[in-house]
């Protein structure tokens, strides 16, 4: 069934690898900073190993009921399958701030996305519902990017507890709103944390293939459907040109 816009009063978003590129190159970047970081204060880092267990990281919500890693755990957990020793306090709190400051780097906007979100602004509540540990670096990173002031709301699920595709990051945000989810619209990437959690719901779906997502998930029987695909954020454009309440022209 084509999605109807003129139902649609909020636009959710997604934010890595649908408003901004972040796979492999960036997740490489954060892992070497938190590398580097290791070696200054811990001793030498076998490269190979590290991604290992920090892709494993990124997989374990979803192996653990969607609950989000806690971020002093998995410091504390690395260093001790590194180094074979506890950190200590300072140790922690250094590398947590080399993680962070890897992540708020390592994002970057692409020219066209404030002018997209500005565009949609205009007739649409924006929100962003987004997958991450850390939410201050998320939100730090909306600040550096200019992207912070589009967003009448913005849920990371580091601070609600759950990953998506658990109910929890949507219900959270359109309880903000105030908006029950048959009046909202979720764009996003991920075939499990994005369109199976936004359908699950009861949100209307875009799918988005312009970046190619490391952890994507392959789709299983029995699996809903996005409500629209979409292979540029430019496209979102033509998808709501008219207004809430009204159709478009034929």
């Amino acid at each position: 069934m084509p999605l109807d816009a003129s139902r649609i009063k909020a636009i959710l978003f997604d934010y890595g690898n649908t408003l901004i590129p972040f796979a492999r190159p960036q997740m490489d970047a954060c892992d070497n900073a938190l590398r580097e970081a290791m070696e200054r204060h811990l001793g030498p880092v076998d490269r190979d190993r590290l991604r290992e267990l920090r892709d494993a990281d990124r997989l374990a919500p979803f192996k653990n009921g969607y609950r989000e890693n806690d971020l002093t755990q998995i410091v504390t957990a690395l260093v001790r399958r590194l180094f074979h020793r506890d950190p200590t306090p300072e140790q922690t709190a250094v590398l947590l701030r080399a993680r962070y400051e890897a992540v708020v780097a390592a994002i970057e906007a692409p020219p066209y996305a404030a002018g997209v979100l500005a565009e949609l602004g205009k007739h649409y509540r924006l929100a962003l519902v987004s997958n991450y540990p850390d939410g201050k670096a998320i939100r730090a990173s909306l600040q550096r990017t200019g992207l912070a002031r589009s967003f009448e709301s913005v849920v990371i699920s580091g601070e609600v507890g759950f990953v998506k595709p658990h109910p929890r990051p949507f219900e959270v945000c359109l309880e903000q709103l105030g908006l029950p989810p048959s009046e909202a619209v979720y764009v996003g990437d991920n075939w499990l944390a994005d369109v199976q959690g936004a359908k699950q719901i009861g949100l209307h779906m875009i799918w988005t293939r312009q970046y190619e997502a490391v952890d994507n998930f392959d789709a299983k029987t029995g699996d809903q459907q996005p409500d629209l695909t979409i292979r540029h954020l430019t496209e979102l454009t033509s998808v709501f040109e008219s207004k809430p309440g009204q159709t478009g022209s034929s």
